[in-house]
C-alpha cells in the first residue's frame, strides 16, 4: 500500500497549527479591535473623568492637557507629549501610564508621572484590569483607529 500522501497531509496539518500558535502568540493579529465597542467604554469609564469634556464645568480642563474624548485632541497629546502613536504601543504614553509610573523628561526636566487611573488623595490605585490593558495596547498596536466622527 503507498503512503506518500501521509507527508504532504501531515506537512499541512503541522502548518495549520504552527499559523494558529502565531495568530495566538500575536494578540494583535487575533482579532481588530474595534473603536467604539472596545477602547470608548474604557476611557468613558477610566480616563474622561479628568481627560474629557464636563457638560457641568465649561471651560473646565483636560489633565495634564490631554484630552481623551476627541480623537484630534487625543492624537495630538497632553502637557507631557503624544500619548498614542499608532501602530506603537511602546512609544505610547498613554499605554506606559496605563502599566504604571514612568520616570521621562517633561519640559527639560525629569519627573516621574504617576500611572493612570490617577488615585484620588487617600485612595488605593486601581489599575485598568489586564484585559482592559491588553486591549488598548492592541487597539494602538493595530494603528490606533478611532473613527472622526464621535
Amino acid at each position: 500500500m503507498n503512503r506518500s500522501w501521509h507527508v504532504p497531509v501531515l506537512a499541512l496539518i503541522a502548518a495549520l497549527g504552527l499559523a494558529r500558535a502565531s495568530a495566538a502568540a500575536d494578540p494583535a493579529a487575533a482579532k481588530k479591535v474595534d473603536f467604539v465597542k472596545d477602547v470608548q467604554p474604557i476611557f468613558k469609564a477610566s480616563c474622561v473623568k479628568c481627560h474629557g469634556a464636563d457638560p457641568e464645568k465649561p471651560g473646565k480642563k483636560a489633565a495634564a492637557k490631554l484630552w481623551l474624548d476627541d480623537k484630534a485632541a487625543a492624537m495630538k497629546g497632553g502637557k507631557s507629549g503624544v500619548a498614542i502613536v499608532p501602530g506603537k504601543s511602546k512609544d505610547s504614553l498613554l499605554f506606559k501610564l496605563l502599566s504604571g509610573p514612568v520616570t521621562m523628561t517633561v519640559e527639560d526636566d525629569d519627573k516621574e508621572i504617576a500611572p493612570m487611573p490617577k488615585v484620588k488623595k487617600g485612595e488605593k490605585w486601581k489599575p485598568l484590569t489586564d484585559d482592559q490593558i491588553a486591549t488598548i495596547k492592541q487597539w494602538i498596536d493595530q494603528g490606533a483607529d478611532w473613527p472622526a466622527a464621535m
